[in-house]
């Protein structure tokens, strides 16, 4: 594949997720009332970096507060709090099934959509190199968490983002693709980029669309990149990672060191990422951790909203899954499997 027909399949999928983008306003419509769920988006900025961090927030809501951003109901849960990591090229509204369902029970969760990858910034501020600038993931995270637990936002701090005290030292961080990994390092895990060369170059990764992203993109992680650095944030005490990428340029001896509960959901029939060098990988390697597999046709996007367009990440369907494949049905057998391990059950 060359340059040029690389570079249309990037584009399509940001197409793609902009398409998604809109199913998403319309499901956030019909779910808020259905419950006393909202979601609403929060602009914050890191002035070290010089990067705008976009925050999506589903979160049990109330009316009867106005000296605050968000406005929490007496059923939020202030013992703990959630973050979200969306997938390469990705946004956080394309996961309201999870976003609901966690701030349904209580727990507001906080998704973000990483700058230069996602769509919610505009079409123009796309750069595909940004998939490996992969570093910038866990510091937004962190540098969201640091917001939250002051609870205010740089530019607005006479007003409190939420009316109520979050424990944000007690943190489930649930992550997609792209976002699986970016939880993993949050707990601990460690990069070698640079080992992506010679995997994307070798049969083994035959059937690892991800080298479709790597492959010409490799020379941006060599900029700024420091693989002896930890991202690892103590206030995360618990990940969920789903279809994590990156299997293959993960440190092993990284892997074994994680001491906080995790859980990997991987799909062992994978069209997108080969199971046993990503999700299987990190769940075989992270000392204790949970593994449920999905082994009945589920693909990697399986973990997204339910869509209808026909768009396509490097000739993988988005939208469409394998016959026999019910999206929602799948996020439901997810469910009590997510739920039990935030519970500690």
């Amino acid at each position: 594949m060359n340059r040029s027909i690389k570079k249309l399949s990037i584009v399509v999928f940001v197409l793609a997720w902009v398409l998604i983008g809109k199913v998403a306003h319309a499901t956030e419509a019909s779910q808020q009332h259905e419950s006393n769920v909202q979601v609403k988006h929060v602009d914050m900025y890191d002035e070290k970096r010089q990067r705008p961090v976009k925050i999506t927030v589903w979160f049990p809501a109330s009316n009867d507060c106005t000296n605050a951003t968000l406005c929490l109901a007496e059923n939020a849960r202030l013992d703990q709090g959630a973050v979200f990591s969306h997938g390469a090229m990705g946004a956080a509204r394309g996961y309201n099934w999870i976003g609901y369902a966690l701030a349904s029970q209580g727990i507001v969760t906080v998704g973000l959509n990483h700058y230069g990858e996602s769509w919610v910034y505009g079409q123009e501020t796309i750069d595909p190199s940004a998939v490996l600038r992969f570093w910038e993931r866990p510091r937004d995270v962190t540098f969201v968490l640091n917001q939250l637990s002051q609870n205010y936002i740089k530019s607005d701090v006479n007003r409190p983002i939420f009316n109520r005290i979050i424990d944000w030292t007690n943190v489930t961080a649930i992550g997609h693709s792209s976002g699986g990994a970016t939880v993993a390092a949050l707990a601990g895990s460690q990069l070698e980029l640079l080992k992506a060369k010679t995997y994307c170059a070798s049969l083994a990764s035959k059937e690892d669309k991800s080298c479709g992203y790597m492959k010409h993109q490799l020379e941006a992680a060599k900029e700024g990149y420091n693989p002896s650095e930890s991202f690892q944030d103590r206030r995360i005490k618990r990940i969920i990672a789903m279809d994590p990428a990156l299997g293959h340029v993960t440190n092993e001896e990284s892997l074994k060191r994680i001491e906080i509960p995790v859980l990997v959901i991987g799909s062992k029939q994978n069209d997108f990422l080969t199971y046993d060098t990503h999700a299987g990988y990190y769940a075989k390697n992270i000392p204790q951790a949970k593994n449920f597999v999905l082994d009945n046709g589920e693909g990697h996007f399986v973990y997204l909203d339910k869509c209808d367009h026909t768009y396509k990440a490097i000739g993988v369907s988005i939208c469409t899954d394998r016959e026999g494949v019910d999206r929602n049905e799948v996020h439901k057998s997810i469910y009590p499997h997510l739920f039990r391990f935030i519970y500690g059950n």
